[in-house]
């Protein structure tokens, strides 16, 4: 049995029949009253207040954060690593700077961060590994105003003694705090 069907009608959003009759939202009063709601000065002021909050919050979001708001997120990230890492079975030793110099506290900085990739590569654990990526992120954007700055008579990262992971963060910490300290 052959069934032809009519292909669906076109309906408009604004024009549908309701108990027999149009209601059409292009009847002269609905647009009066649509005038009358925008125009009104209350929600002009509403507006207006609307307005500024949107351009101030757009403006609050993109303000930069304190460098040591920075290091505070490198902190709260190195003590979730630190957590990961007790319900891992890492035996990795890496070198740690135990007592940096103040004047070589950049320097102590960026052997962390090439060392803590180690970390990474030895373990196979996804959070782990995207918990260290965000750290050094965080960490070379911070020190990245501090490129130009020479420190002289400081150890090379192969010079410093090697340590195990436990001992490796708490090192770390201890120098992201002395960064939180001077900002």
């Amino acid at each position: 049995m052959l069934v032809m069907s009519r292909a669906p009608r076109k309906t408009r959003a604004y024009s549908r029949s309701i108990g027999g009759r149009k209601s059409n939202l292009r009847s002269t009063q609905i647009q009066y009253y649509l005038c009358l709601i925008l125009n009104s000065h209350f929600f002009s002021f509403l507006t207006e207040v609307g307005t500024h909050f949107f351009i101030l919050s757009c403006i609050s979001a993109h303000l930069p954060k304190t460098e040591a708001s920075h290091w505070q997120d490198v902190m709260k990230d190195l003590k979730h690593i630190q957590f990961l890492i007790q319900s891992l079975d890492i035996d990795t030793i890496l070198y740690t700077e135990s007592n940096a110099h103040p004047s070589c506290k950049i320097t102590a900085m960026r052997c962390f961060l090439l060392e803590l990739r180690v970390i990474s590569y030895e373990c196979n654990n996804t959070r782990l590994t995207e918990t260290v990526e965000n750290v050094i992120v965080i960490a070379n954007t911070t020190l990245s105003s501090d490129r130009n700055i020479a420190e002289s008579g400081c150890k090379e990262c192969e010079e410093l003694e090697e340590k195990n992971v436990g001992e490796f963060l708490r090192s770390f910490i201890h120098i992201v705090q002395s960064f939180i300290g001077t900002s």
